[in-house]
């Protein structure tokens, strides 16, 4: 997100989401005992007169006759000892549950394994081993639920694949008409594209099948946009879907995309990656940038998936916009390299460097000022400070040049947490680095 010469908060989308819809599909039904009591599993199967069930603490087995009943994440309930359920053997086990069904389907105990493995993948954001589990799963004769084809997209999403995701979405779908996962999943896809009247579509059968507060605010955005972008006219680059309205001139739009298309190879050269899917660049009028985004008045830019920026009553590129655009498509390619997992304090701190924003003596007196005040590691406690990253990021890149910080994004996206590729890059975790960098912060002010 950019300010007019200040760059603010990016509110930028992350993997939590599609691990929720994976994992929670899968591997967390919940065990309502006789008395009131509540267990959670990640798997159960039925054995005679004894449900047994694995989570965190081992594999415990229970009188089926105190299991009152079985919990889905949606809000479904199993029971637990229907009129004719034939039991299972010691060599089968019952999946958690299918994506999309509200009863358990008894499958061989290896591939409940298997699954398991996949969404452990997935939840670690280690994509290709989740990709190469569920792919299998898929072509294993003996697999006819939902779980390997929803994560396998999943997994498809994160990649950048948005095109083979959305051919097993689809393919899914036909097995399993009205799915909300999939609905949902589709939604995404189709407004990546800029559908977005069907991507509202889909997201609203999603809405009316399982609702929750995700879907919700997906749906109140896209009706926002389309009720201000209906007769936006659409442009396309080699790398970029550029949507602008009337009131943008015609020849200020073209710049923009002729703007963007000669930063992008020397971002990409920079940052060592290339988005695989086109990018998405929105130019409003400012009173609907306002209307579309919700955010406030200072915000001169933002990055939520697609570039969107206010130029209502320009004429021609001036440096602050081409600042602007730097900023936010900065944030798209760090986005892209790091899978989304970037944290918010580098995505920043890399959005003004490459935004080529430097720090005035006001924000070398605030840093300070914060310095002062707060332990160096625990300084976001305060408030998020944008100087504050630059700052940090700045301090990064003297220890270990610009590819230190791209070598991290590259650990980030393949699974790392922050501290783990902190120290294969300088050798400390954050907290150490953090100090390391307000001693030669407090050192230059003394001076």
């Amino acid at each position: 997100m950019s300010r007019r010469q200040t760059s603010r908060r990016a509110r930028l989308p992350c993997c939590a989401v599609l691990l929720a819809l994976a994992t929670g599909a899968a591997l967390a039904d919940r065990l309502h005992l006789d008395g009131g009591g509540v267990v959670d599993v990640d798997a159960w199967w039925i054995e005679d007169d004894v449900l047994i069930y694995r989570n965190a603490d081992g594999t415990v087995g229970l009188p089926r006759s105190i299991v009152v009943r079985i919990e889905t994440p949606d809000g479904e309930s199993i029971d637990s000892h229907p009129e004719g359920m034939p039991p299972s053997s010691a060599a089968a086990s019952a999946a958690p549950r299918p994506a999309g069904g509200a009863a358990p389907r008894m499958v061989p105990r290896d591939i409940a394994d298997r699954l398991r493995a996949a969404a452990a993948a997935l939840k670690e954001r280690d994509y290709e081993t989740a990709a190469s589990l569920y792919h299998a799963l898929m072509n294993d004769t003996d697999v006819d639920f939902l779980e390997p084809r929803v994560g396998y997209a999943l997994t498809q999403i994160a990649l950048g694949e948005d095109d083979l995701a959305l051919s097993i979405v689809l393919d899914a779908l036909a097995r399993e008409p009205g799915q909300p996962t999939l609905l949902e999943l589709l939604g995404d896809l189709q407004n990546r594209e800029e559908k977005v009247e069907d991507a509202l579509r889909s997201w609203r059968e999603a809405f009316r099948r399982s609702a929750n507060d995700r879907l919700r605010e997906k749906i109140m955005k896209a009706e926002r946009e389309l009720h201000v972008g209906r007769d936006y006219a659409l442009s396309l680059s080699s790398h970029f879907n550029l949507r602008y309205d009337g009131e943008v001139d015609l020849e200020l739009a073209d710049a923009v995309i002729e703007f963007l298309e000669e930063q992008y190879w020397g971002m990409a050269d920079r940052l060592d990656h290339a988005p695989r899917q086109p990018i998405t660049v929105v130019l409003y009028p400012t009173r609907q940038f306002r209307d579309v985004t919700q955010l406030p008045d200072w915000v001169g830019g933002v990055y939520d998936g697609k570039i969107r920026v206010p130029l209502g009553g320009l004429s021609r590129l001036d440096p602050v916009t081409e600042g602007v655009l730097r900023h936010e498509l900065t944030h798209a390619f760090v986005h892209a390299k790091s899978r989304g997992q970037c944290p918010r304090w580098l995505h920043e701190g890399l959005a003004q460097r490459l935004e080529g924003r430097t720090l005035s003596r006001r924000d070398r007196q605030g840093i300070v000022q914060r310095l002062r005040e707060i332990a160096p590691e625990e300084w976001e406690a305060a408030g998020f400070s944008y100087p504050i990253a630059l700052s940090l990021t700045s301090h990064l890149e003297g220890r270990g040049g610009f590819d230190g910080l791209v070598r991290i994004l590259v650990r980030l996206g393949d699974g790392e947490d922050l501290d783990e590729a902190l120290t294969a890059v300088y050798g400390e975790d954050y907290a150490a680095l953090c100090r390391d960098w307000a001693e030669t912060v407090l050192d230059q002010a003394a001076r």
